[in-house]
């Protein structure tokens, strides 16, 4: 078995980092190493549990989770820092995501999507809750031109990939969903990055809805 991820919970809501701490101890891919109540706290807490992803809240008393994940990625900036929140909208995302963010889920995700959020990330995944990522589209969308742009041929499975992609899927699921190995996924995803010359998974879904593979 590969070596737990190591992550570092940042909320200022007791009962959420109770929460949070209950089930990452239920799973044996991720090991809880620190907390911190508040974003001034982050770095201090960086440095003394070393976390491979930190898992961090965006609005809290003094210093909220934008500021804090610039703090992080200063300390290190291959640490990883996913952002869950209560906010759905965009513009929300766009401004954690901007500042070095991996990740955007709300916390409305059961435990194993967050589990399985921290856990892609840790290994270079970008991952946006499906209903943030629906409105990066519909935003994205609105302020286009209208005109669907020339796309690459694609095979079955990889259409199969990009709908799953959009249902909020990760890659571990589309392998089972699929029946394939998981290294098989991130190789089908890497050629439709190619392809597509794009470089995340909220990518892929814009351009996916944009050529009508998708429709939201």
């Amino acid at each position: 078995m590969s070596e737990a991820v190591r992550v570092l919970v940042v909320d200022d809501e007791a009962l959420v980092r109770h929460a949070l701490r209950a089930f990452i101890s239920d799973d044996d891919r991720v090991a809880l190493v620190g907390e911190a109540a508040d974003g001034s706290e982050v770095v201090e807490a960086c440095r003394a549990s070393k976390p491979d992803v930190v898992l961090m809240d965006i609005k809290m008393r003094d210093v909220g989770g934008v500021e804090a994940t610039r703090r992080v990625l200063e300390w290190d900036p291959r640490c990883r820092v996913v952002a869950l929140t209560t906010f759905t909208t965009e513009w929300r995302a766009l401004e954690v995501l901007r500042a070095g963010a991996c990740g955007y889920l709300v916390k409305n995700s059961t435990p194993e999507q967050i589990i399985d959020a921290i856990v892609a990330a840790h290994s270079g995944d970008r991952v946006v809750s499906p209903e943030v990522q629906e409105r990066f589209v519909r935003a994205a969308i609105e302020a286009g031109d209208g005109r669907a742009p020339d796309t690459p041929a694609l095979s079955d499975r990889e259409r199969q990939i990009i709908e799953l992609i959009a249902k909020g899927l990760s890659n571990a699921e589309i392998a089972e969903t699929l029946h394939y190995a998981e290294s098989t996924v991130k190789a089908d995803i890497r050629r439709i990055n190619q392809l597509w010359d794009v470089d995340n998974r909220l990518q892929i879904v814009l351009r996916a809805t944009e050529v009508g593979i998708i429709s939201l």
